[in-house]
């Protein structure tokens, strides 16, 4: 326990250490850059400072129920025809669908409890029924829209009801009229406009974020997270909340936000690998084990490379094993997750030992708002390797439960839902489900790779 205390409190120190001396490099007048050692220095040090989870994981458990109708271990039976969301249904075919949700729930979903449990869900039951039992047009549609309204307290990135989710995400919306830079002081503008405040927020650390200028310098710039209801997040998003900057002096300046839109481009492969900028790029689409032989044979051409990019942005899963064989393959181990994986029905759970993995050369993760589930696992495992640089935007937030699914019998609406197994993270500020996990330098999806790559050449001029 004393062990782990000492190395709890030098990983305090050394951190503090190495954002004191970068934010003296940053102090001047100007934007003096540092080294990309300097850099890797304080976000190594950054790192470190995540600890696994260590705690009281009882309220992650479940009850023990009086009688169970489904087994969890099993597979649901597949849809019978397509969904058709127009289709009509009797209120006694709605009825049977609701019944089968909210047993499923019941009888399968770990996090039962820490929903809420038979009164928040039986509460929604009645409230689905008696919409639907009162509805003028009973249609597939109007049930979904019913069942998913109702579910909304289920904040689960994967639960999901004809692809509509209950809950809404967390995405940022950037505001890169003005670059700042970090001082002893605070932050200023460029030209050297020391900030005093900026209206509706106290904790200026909270608003400001390294980030990554169009000419490839480091600095900092304001990052609102917003919920967008919008769950499958295909539109382009606005913020209209303006940010008023007052500076030293009195001078206030008006920012505006930049919309949000989803990077989510397809590749033509789950697996992509090549060389951008000299620089060599493996995009992964899903993890499993197709193109597992392209990505080792890849990877060994370029296994001198100082500087590698794995691609998460438009990753939006697969499997934690398959995940894990990627991190074998640039660290040469395996690394464990910050975050502890519990069976909530038995509270069975690995301890695993909590690790900094040594790597010499620089890996840079890129991430956006579509990287989810086994991408955020992945994640979260590379804060654990010395020499990790995610860039890009805070993933989805869709890891608290694994996921399975199933169709409702009458509606056949697809109906993605967690199982037994609970993910459960260090501390508030690290991982937060449809918030997900940050990035160490913030850039919209679609822009991280272009700037990572000149921040790269500016810091190692």
């Amino acid at each position: 326990m004393m062990k782990k205390m000492m190395k709890k409190m030098m990983k305090k120190i050394i951190s503090i250490l190495l954002v004191a001396a970068m934010l003296t490099l940053s102090g001047c007048s100007g934007n003096p850059q540092p080294t990309m050692e300097e850099l890797m220095a304080e976000v190594n040090a950054e790192h470190q400072t995540v600890e696994r989870f260590e705690g009281d994981l009882s309220p992650y458990l479940r009850e023990p129920a009086e009688s169970i109708e489904f087994d969890r271990l099993t597979l649901f039976p597949e849809a019978k025809a397509e969904y058709q969301p127009e289709k009509l249904l009797t209120f006694e075919q709605a009825k049977e669908d609701i019944d089968f949700v909210f047993h499923v729930f019941h009888d399968t979903y770990g996090l039962y409890d820490y929903f809420g449990g038979d009164e928040a869900f039986s509460q929604a039951k009645q409230s689905a029924l008696q919409q639907c039992e009162s509805a003028e047009t009973l249609t597939c549609e109007f049930l979904v829209q019913s069942l998913v309204q109702n579910l909304s307290f289920v904040k689960d990135g994967h639960f999901s009801i004809a692809q509509q989710s209950a809950a809404p995400r967390i995405c940022p919306f950037f505001y890169r009229e003005v670059a700042f830079v970090k001082t002893e002081e605070g932050y200023q503008s460029e030209d050297g406009k020391q900030v005093e405040s900026v209206e509706g927020y106290e904790d200026l650390d909270q608003l400001f974020h390294r980030s990554i200028s169009p000419e490839g310098e480091l600095v900092y710039y304001p990052v609102v997270l917003k919920e967008v209801e919008d769950a499958s997040l295909q539109g382009t998003y606005q913020n209209n909340e303006p940010l008023v900057v007052r500076y030293q002096g009195g001078e206030t300046q008006t920012l505006t936000a930049e919309s949000f839109e989803m990077y989510d481009e397809a590749l033509p492969e789950r697996t992509v690998t090549e060389e951008v900028e000299g620089i060599p790029v493996l995009r992964l689409q899903f993890f499993d084990s197709q193109g597992s032989r392209e990505r080792r044979e890849f990877l060994e051409d370029h296994a001198d490379a100082p500087v590698q990019i794995i691609d998460l942005r438009t990753n939006g899963g697969g499997f934690w094993q398959d995940a894990q064989s990627v991190m074998m393959d640039y660290v040469g181990q395996a690394v464990p997750t910050n975050s502890v994986e519990v069976d909530a029905w038995t509270g069975n759970y690995q301890d695993e030992q909590d690790q900094f993995a040594e790597n010499e050369k620089l890996l840079i993760v890129l991430t956006g708002k579509y990287t989810a589930s086994a991408a955020e696992q992945f994640v979260d495992a590379i804060h654990n390797v010395e020499n990790v640089l995610i860039v890009g935007e805070n993933t989805n937030g869709c890891i608290l439960t694994a996921a399975g699914s199933s169709y409702l019998p009458n509606s056949n609406a697809p109906m993605v839902l967690g199982a037994n197994l609970v993910h459960v993270f260090p501390g508030e500020g690290f991982f937060e489900e449809l918030r997900g996990l940050y990035p160490d330098i913030w850039a919209p999806a679609g822009e991280a790779e272009e700037l990572v790559i000149k921040l790269v050449e500016q810091l190692n001029r």
